[in-house]
């Protein structure tokens, strides 16, 4: 469901909205106008979501997003004929993403697992990598073979639609019975026990903030740290997307060798993806992400400097990794710190401020290279705010009940261990 949901929709109609605009002959300005409207659409729409999966369930959520995709589907391959009608079907395909992807999927999967949590999330992640991967060429292929050009990558995204349907009608439930969950938490507590001395990630019901609301969590000064990491990751990877392969060509390197970074990005990303939800159960969630954010600051370094075969591909590999490893971290803390009762709404605010991220750092960054003809300040000033977005983590520390001394996860008071709190 997250391929569907979210995969699908930011490389796909990435794909469908390029051959659209050429097909139609729309000037370039139009192809802008669809994935601004898919993106703001999906951003915009998350609070309304995570209420409506607090409220009705993540299952009925996802049933509502592939219904929402296959009416877009058809409009787009039957109605559309003008620029303004793509953009709106482009903002209802974003609406269905946010109903299908991020925040029904980790909060059913969050319900389904607790000392596995943290893999079970990052499975999630690095399955929209793999995806975007795939839709890329699947429907770049569907296009090119079909005789009816665009449209036919119009009618996969609504096959893929109706298989999202079928998988959240008939696969897709809520949360286990809880005593079914039980065992199976008992069960691998015993098995974290044989490996290691004390577990690094709270179980289900023993989150910091397990017995606040959401407007007492949005009080809380651990959340707006969580939330300015989010921002400042989201600055980074905002201007790697839009202008890292323009500032390569502008160090020296050559078209073919800047576009091959993308493909080591991608396979790094999944490696990061994967790799932060392993180390999260033995190191604890906040201390496995300070370590996604040195990665990630360092990968804006190299590339700011990267000249020369080893900084162009180190950038890459490192880059690639730290990136896979900050868009799970921050899920993995707001999951541990708080109940999975205001996990959803929480997760749609950390969007929001993703978004405004996603717009002000692009725009930001072309503008100062117009001026000045570099980007090198851009990606510093960008680094310095991780780098604070680090120490944030780092003083401020995890969240305080409102009624029991807060308790925080894995190496913060040692989970488990008996040891006292530190905050």
């Amino acid at each position: 469901m997250m391929c569907v949901g979210l995969a699908l929709p930011i490389y796909g109609g990435s794909v469908l909205g390029t051959y659209m605009t050429s097909e139609l002959h729309w000037e370039r300005g139009a192809l802008g106008l669809l994935i601004a409207a898919n993106m703001t659409a999906d951003g915009l729409a998350a609070p309304c979501v995570a209420a409506l999966v607090t409220r009705i369930g993540a299952r009925r959520c996802l049933v509502i997003g592939c219904i929402l995709m296959g009416a877009a589907s058809i409009a787009l391959a039957t109605w559309v004929t003008a620029p303004w009608q793509a953009a709106l079907a482009f903002g209802v395909m974003g609406l269905a993403a946010a109903f299908i992807s991020v925040i029904p999927c980790q909060t059913a999967a969050a319900a389904w697992f607790g000392h596995r949590r943290p893999f079970v999330l990052s499975v999630l992640f690095a399955a929209v990598g793999l995806g975007g991967f795939v839709f890329v060429w699947v429907v770049t292929g569907a296009i090119q073979g079909s005789s009816i050009g665009y449209r036919m990558g119009c009618w996969v995204f609504f096959g893929f639609s109706v298989m999202g349907l079928l998988v959240a009608l008939f696969l897709v439930r809520d949360k286990p019975a809880a005593e079914k969950l039980q065992v199976w938490e008992n069960a691998d507590k015993e098995r974290f026990s044989r490996h290691r001395s004390s577990l690094k990630f709270p179980p289900p019901g023993e989150s910091n903030g397990a017995n606040l609301r959401v407007r007492d969590a949005l009080c809380s000064p651990a959340l707006w740290a969580i939330y300015f990491c989010m921002f400042a990751t989201t600055c980074g990877s905002s201007f790697v997307i839009a202008h890292a392969q323009a500032h390569l060509r502008d160090l020296g390197h050559s078209p073919v060798a800047a576009a091959a970074t993308i493909g080591i990005i991608s396979a790094a990303l999944v490696a990061g993806n994967l790799g932060i939800g392993s180390i999260a159960q033995r190191v604890g969630p906040r201390l496995s992400y300070f370590g996604a954010l040195t990665l990630f600051a360092l990968g804006l370094l190299t590339l700011a400097y990267a000249t020369g075969s080893v900084g162009l591909y180190g950038y890459a590999v490192i880059y690639g990794v730290g990136f896979g490893a900050v868009q799970v971290g921050p899920m993995v803390l707001l999951s541990s710190y708080w109940d999975l009762k205001v996990f959803p709404m929480l997760t749609a605010f950390g969007l929001l401020m993703q978004t405004a991220g996603a717009a002000v750092s692009p725009v930001s960054a072309g503008i100062y290279f117009d001026r000045t003809g570099h980007y090198e300040p851009v990606l510093l000033v960008i680094v310095a705010m991780v780098f604070v977005s680090m120490v944030l983590l780092r003083v401020i520390g995890p969240p305080k009940s409102k009624s029991v001394e807060a308790r925080p996860a894995g190496e913060d008071a040692g989970v488990h261990t008996g040891a006292h709190p530190t905050h």
